[in-house]
């Protein structure tokens, strides 16, 4: 064998090393790994929310990647940074790029939800039925798409009554329940230069906790205003 070709196939088993070695320092990347990818960096970078709601929780998820886009492989940290500014309640896109010899770019689309919690019927539940804890389950759902009329808690809820038949898995809005339902029997509390007197009335309509609603005083016939506090008791201020 000539020199010149001792050389030539030296060179090629050189290269053919080198390239099995750096074939062995590519790490490879699935198409969920890059989405992990994603929503980490979407994490550690996320933006302060002012309005966020205080028990609510933020959803971070990931769009599935293209069926086209196969398994990736780099032989160098990834260089990941966000196509467009990233928002609570957004949809962000992460540019997630290789810049070894294959020099590859995969986008990402990220979306952030601020998920609050609202109370839903466990079962059904028939019209002037009286609320049970075991009526009731909760769910999480997206922010925008809740209504200031949605119980976000079950407090004031245990006790009263269902104006309506609700199917199990539907959301309990308030106009859905009275906590003292029109023609109820209760007690009026009346406080007066620091004496307080109990009465009988009859309530002359809805009400839910904190609520002012009309009252008949069952001994003088009176019609006034008082306020809910529970399922039997509405405060009067003289």
């Amino acid at each position: 064998m000539s020199l010149f070709k001792k050389n030539l196939y030296f060179f090629i088993l050189i290269q053919i090393a080198a390239l099995a070695m750096t074939s062995l320092k590519a790490k490879v990347y699935s198409k969920l790994e890059l989405q992990q990818i994603a929503i980490d960096y979407v994490a550690d970078n996320k933006q302060p929310n002012p309005n966020q709601h205080p028990n609510s929780q933020l959803s971070i998820t990931a769009l599935p990647l293209d069926t086209r886009i196969k398994t990736r492989t780099c032989q160098r940290e990834l260089q990941v940074s966000a196509a467009n500014p990233i928002n609570t309640n957004r949809q962000s896109t992460i540019k997630i790029k290789c810049l070894d010899q294959n020099n590859w770019q995969v986008f990402v689309h990220v979306k952030q939800l601020e998920l609050v919690e609202v109370i839903t019927a466990a079962k059904g539940i028939s019209k002037g039925q009286r609320i049970t804890a075991q009526h009731l389950t909760s769910k999480q759902v997206a922010k925008h798409l809740t209504r200031s009329n949605q119980f976000k808690s079950s407090t004031n809820l245990i006790g009263s009554r269902s104006k309506r038949n609700v199917r199990a898995g539907q959301t309990i809005n308030y106009n859905y329940i009275c906590t003292i339902c029109k023609g109820d029997k209760i007690t009026i509390l009346a406080s007066f230069k620091g004496m307080t007197i109990k009465t009988q009335g009859e309530a002359l309509e809805d009400g839910r906790i904190g609520d002012n609603i009309s009252i008949r005083n069952v001994k003088s016939k009176k019609k006034i205003q008082a306020r809910v506090l529970n399922t039997e008791l509405v405060k009067v201020t003289i």
